[in-house]
């Protein structure tokens, strides 16, 4: 008899080491990383969601972000343009007329946002007879994991990762 592995337990070796890998690499990534993901997935629907409404119209929304961080909170407001400005933390103040919706995120302790601008400055505004946007941007945080959501003068909405936050930062508070 031969010693030594055949190609078939070679192969049967390689899956249940490849499946083994395959279920533990989320443990491996950190629960910050995790967590900014699925930030950046919702807050991005929400904006997309924004824009389109913006773009079946002809009107002026902008985009307001408020954060608290004695607190550890933030949340964005998306409005029709207006002289009064809704405030995400006290929703019900906000005129029914402004159509306004608003973003809160799902773990606030764990992210923040910095932005150039708060509540009651406007960020961005999204012009729904040109189809499109200020440039701009604001950062999203978990621990040490950053992701800059920008915007273009076309309306398009881009991700960038840590290594792109220059392209915001100036002005940007941390």
């Amino acid at each position: 008899m031969k010693n030594g592995f055949t190609l078939v337990e070679m192969m049967i070796a390689l899956l249940i080491i490849s499946m083994i890998t395959l279920i533990s690499m989320p443990a491996w990534q950190s629960d910050s990383q995790q967590i900014l993901i699925k930030e950046q997935h919702r807050l991005f629907l929400f904006l997309r969601q924004i824009q389109a409404r913006v773009e079946n119209s002809t009107e002026i929304w902008y985009l307001v972000i408020n954060r608290d961080i004695s607190q550890q909170r933030w949340c964005i407001a998306a409005q029709r343009k207006s002289e009064t400005t809704c405030d995400c933390f006290h929703p019900h103040f906000c005129p029914d007329h402004l159509l306004a919706q608003f973003y809160y995120p799902l773990s606030p302790q764990k992210n923040m946002i910095f932005a150039k601008a708060y509540y009651p400055q406007k960020l961005i505004s999204f012009n729904g007879t040109r189809n499109s946007s200020d440039s701009g941007c604001f950062m999203l945080q978990a621990e040490q994991s950053r992701t800059l959501f920008a915007f273009s003068n076309l309306g398009r909405i881009r991700l960038k990762s840590d290594q792109a936050e220059n392209a915001c930062n100036a002005g940007v508070e941390e």
